[in-house]
Parts: structure tokens; C-alpha cells; sequence
């Protein structure tokens, strides 16, 4: 005869939270799959590359952008040591940052890591965006239109991932994660404060104040100096 399957008591619950065969709720919720690409991110994303790859294309070819002629607000800013970083434009890395939110947002589908990885990229972008603009108006005393939309860009894509927050993250904290990653990104943009100050390298820091008026000096009484090897 065949053994008879004993049925489990009435009102005696699964203390792991697992159905049979199935996962528990934690590991289901972290292995959550987005169905699709995260097209409102993307759509700035590309638009904000876009942005960037114009500027670095014209800052490698020498080629003043459009409506940026010659001693105008935007050339005082892009002519700028803030302008460069580590010997390549600025919009380079902003091209970098734009194009690592369009990766995740349309290749990463693992819901919590979507939305960390968008989340961080656009946090630093949108601190060292503000942190130039602070930079142009009190210290540059210019603007530059380019930067203000690629500024407007990165603060949208910004609060588009927070809202986009997914609602079952077990155990992440919210509060503990602003802070850790406000701090990231103020460390971050603060080296590279200190970079622009001349810290690291003498070379970026401000320029020399009579070095620059002998410049301006020369320049302006049209001197020409002539020199030979001998």
C-alpha cells in the first residue's frame, strides 16, 4: 500500500516567508527585472550627449561654438581653467557622465541597481554642474548658455530618478543613503576644487597677477620679440 502524504496543520504558517519552491520576498524584490528601458532618463541623457560631444568637438578643432563669438560671456567661460580638466575639455567628462546614465538606463534592467547606479551618476553631474555655474557667476562674473542647459539637464534627470525610487528596496534607508552619497559627491567635486585652486598642480591654479598684466601689457602696445639660438 501506498504511504499516505501527511497534510500540514491548520493555521501552522511557512516561518521562512518562502513559497514552495519559490523565493522569499526579499530576494524577489531585489531580483526584480525592469521590463523595459528607462526612456525618460534616456531621452535626456542623449540629449545632454549631444550637448557635450557638440562642445568637445569644438573645443579640439579650436572652433569658437555657435553664438559664442569671440570676448562673449560664454568664451570667458569656456576659455577658462575651469574649461579643462586634466588636460581635456570639460564637456568630455560631462559627454562621459550623459553617456554612463544612457548605459544603465537602457542595459541595467535589475530594478535596485538601475536605480543606485542613475542615481549617483546624476548626483555627482548635478553637484560639479552647480559648483561651475557658482564658479562662472561670482568668480568669471559670466554665463554660459551651453553650460546652463547641460546645468538644467543633469537637475532633471536628477529629480526624475528620485521620483522614480522603486517602493520595495528591503532595508535600504533613505536618509543614510542621501547622506553617503551627498558626501561622495562633495568629496569628488572638492578635489577637483582644489585642482582648480593649483594644490595638486600649480599649472591650473590662478594665474599670476604680474605675469598676466605684463601680458596684457605687451599685448596691448603690440610688442614683437625677436630671438635666435645664438
Amino acid at each position: 500500500m501506498a504511504q499516505k502524504r501527511k497534510k500540514g496543520k491548520p493555521g501552522v504558517k511557512n516561518p521562512s516567508g518562502k513559497k514552495p519552491g519559490g523565493k522569499s520576498p526579499a530576494r524577489a524584490s531585489a531580483a526584480r527585472k525592469r521590463a523595459l528601458p528607462n526612456w525618460p532618463v534616456l531621452g535626456l541623457s542623449l540629449a545632454g550627449a549631444a550637448l557635450t560631444a557638440y562642445l568637445t568637438v569644438t573645443a579640439w578643432t579650436e572652433v569658437s561654438p555657435l553664438f559664442c563669438e569671440e570676448g562673449s560671456s560664454c568664451d570667458i567661460v569656456q576659455g577658462s581653467r575651469w574649461g579643462s580638466f586634466l588636460g581635456l575639455p570639460t564637456a568630455f567628462w560631462g559627454l562621459l557622465a550623459y553617456l554612463a546614465l544612457g548605459h544603465v538606463a537602457y542595459r541595467v534592467r535589475n530594478a535596485a541597481r538601475h536605480w543606485q547606479f542613475s542615481w549617483v551618476i546624476a548626483l555627482i553631474g548635478a553637484v560639479y554642474s552647480v559648483y561651475l555655474t557658482v564658479i562662472s557667476v561670482t568668480i568669471l562674473e559670466a554665463t554660459c548658455t551651453y553650460c546652463l542647459v547641460s546645468l538644467a539637464l543633469m537637475l532633471a534627470i536628477l529629480v526624475t530618478v528620485t521620483l522614480q525610487r522603486p517602493a520595495d528596496m528591503t532595508g535600504f534607508s533613505w536618509p543614510g543613503w542621501v547622506g553617503q552619497t551627498t558626501l561622495l559627491a562633495l568629496v569628488i567635486v572638492g578635489g577637483m576644487h582644489l585642482h582648480f585652486s593649483g594644490v595638486f598642480d600649480p599649472s591650473s591654479g590662478p594665474e599670476d597677477p604680474y605675469l598676466k598684466g605684463l601680458a596684457e601689457h605687451l599685448t596691448s602696445s603690440r610688442a614683437i620679440f625677436y630671438g635666435a639660438y645664438w
